[in-house]
């Protein structure tokens, strides 16, 4: 259900930023938001909190962020708000990044490594994909240790695993087919 509503609210405000010219302004005011979002949880909460009137609510936001975003994007928090959608913001945004980066043809790339990767080895790496794929290539790192050596790469839902750790299990399930 959230991701439902995340796709038709992201998609229709995609589409006013199509409609105005503003499709890169948008992204780049709901990023602003989604970093404020994500760096005070309370706010989120205080959205969220059925006590708190709607009438307040939208001058929290107009407070908070009338001088930061566009009176377009002040306006569909009013429509959030007044749906009891606030609580669907942040999914919201990243709906509308994941149309933002189809839009300019970017592809998001999450690259798992047991070390934090270098520059130089991301360049390398999105450099590489960018030939393979045809797309600009934005790389997420996220560590974890459990994976021994080796990338693993989640692409558009798919999994490239390169790790060590893959390997092992790839070996233990052929051992396990050989023996039944």
């Amino acid at each position: 259900m959230a991701e439902l509503i995340a796709d038709r609210y992201s998609t229709a405000v995609f589409e006013a930023g199509e409609d105005l010219g503003k499709i890169k302004e948008f992204y780049n005011e709901f990023t602003f938001l989604k970093e404020v979002f994500q760096g005070e949880e309370k706010l989120v909460e205080v959205l969220k909190h059925p006590k708190i009137s709607k009438k307040e609510k939208k001058e929290l936001m107009n407070n908070i962020f009338g001088e930061n975003i566009s009176q377009e994007l002040i306006n569909f928090l009013y429509i959030l708000i007044d749906k009891n959608r606030e609580g669907y913001l942040v999914d919201i945004i990243e709906g509308y990044e994941d149309l933002y980066f189809d839009y300019q043809g970017i592809l998001r790339v999450v690259a798992v490594t047991v070390k934090p990767l270098k520059d130089d080895a991301k360049d390398r790496l999105a450099e590489a994909l960018k030939a393979k794929l045809n797309k600009e290539i934005i790389i997420t790192n996220e560590i974890d240790e459990d994976i021994i050596g080796g990338v693993k790469l989640e692409i558009e839902g798919k999994l490239i695993d390169g790790t060590i750790q893959g390997k092992l299990e790839s070996i233990s399930k052929m051992f396990k087919a050989a023996t039944n």
